[in-house]
């Protein structure tokens, strides 16, 4: 069975236009990752699904953009998991 944890817009978020930073990108993702991790799937496979989901939410090329801008990349995104779902990262 297959789950998707890609959020609604509302009438108002699809009228507001944002510049996406690593901040929101790392935090949308964070809280799909622990999610999909809830769901028993394994570390690999919910970082895969919830960048597919950012993708989906923010277009593939913006998500790309900021992946390829952003230094330290590795590190805030384990940071903010740990701090989001530590039961799935801090063993």
């Amino acid at each position: 069975m297959m789950h998707c944890i890609i959020r609604k817009k509302s009438d108002a978020q699809k009228a507001l236009m944002i510049e996406l930073t690593l901040l929101t990108l790392l935090n949308y993702v964070g809280d799909n990752f622990c999610e999909y991790r809830n769901l028993g799937h394994d570390n690999y496979k919910s970082l895969l699904l919830s960048y597919s989901d950012a993708s989906n939410k923010f277009g593939p090329l913006e998500v790309k953009k900021v992946i390829e801008n952003s230094d330290n990349f590795k590190v805030t995104a384990v940071a903010i998991a740990a701090i989001k779902c530590p039961q799935h990262i801090v063993k």
